[in-house]
């Protein structure tokens, strides 16, 4: 895949790297030339100096034959923006972006853009973490999204069998984590009290 990355900080440069590794054409703009540097000499992609808002800047990166752009910028406005341009003047078929706000993720959801909110995703987990409840997590398959929701065994479940388990509505038990490891779903396997229940559905 043909990839731009908007923004080069500590996110940004890992998720190049990664995605460079893994044998894509990757792009990052930054206006910072310090902050490109970060991807280190490993990197095998192309680097374009200026910001992502500007439409020469966005075609020097290669935008009008991009599969995929992501925003992940610190600054959610210029995040917005950026994948504005990109859905709405270039058409490219896969955005995604970084909000720190969670108040702005109804307008990126608004505009269609996909968003990973790490000040959500690390307050719903702190808080299933210390109720014990089950906690959330969302990937994207194309333009389908699926949560993966993690749910601890809790008493009254222990020593039952997976098959006994009631199901979310509109949901599917994919298995059950047992030691770090994902065991798939089982009728007659047994739930122990440490063990977490992994469910999916489509959103």
């Amino acid at each position: 895949m043909q990839i731009i990355i908007a923004g080069c900080g500590k996110v940004g440069a890992q998720f190049a790297r990664i995605m460079s590794e893994e044998g894509h054409e990757i792009v990052v703009i930054d206006s910072s030339a310090e902050n490109l540097r970060q991807l280190g000499p490993g990197f095998h992609g192309v680097t374009v100096l200026g910001i992502p808002i500007d439409e020469d800047v966005l075609k020097q990166a290669g935008i009008e034959s991009a599969d995929g752009f992501a925003a992940v910028t610190p600054n959610d406005n210029l995040n917005m923006m950026a994948c504005q341009i990109a859905k709405e003047i270039f058409h490219v078929p896969r955005i995604f972006a970084r909000v720190q706000d969670p108040v702005k993720e109804q307008v990126f959801y608004q505009f269609g853009v996909h968003t990973v909110c790490p000040t959500e995703m690390a307050v719903q987990e702190f808080r299933a973490l210390m109720m014990g409840e089950c906690s959330l997590r969302t990937v994207y398959l194309d333009n389908t999204g699926i949560d993966f929701i993690y749910e601890r065994v809790r008493e009254k479940w222990t020593g039952k069998l997976m098959r006994d388990i009631t199901v979310p509505k509109d949901a599917h038990l994919l298995g059950v984590m047992k030691d770090g490891n994902l065991v798939f779903f089982n009728p007659s396997q047994k739930l122990a009290f440490d063990d977490e229940l992994v469910f999916v559905k489509k959103i």
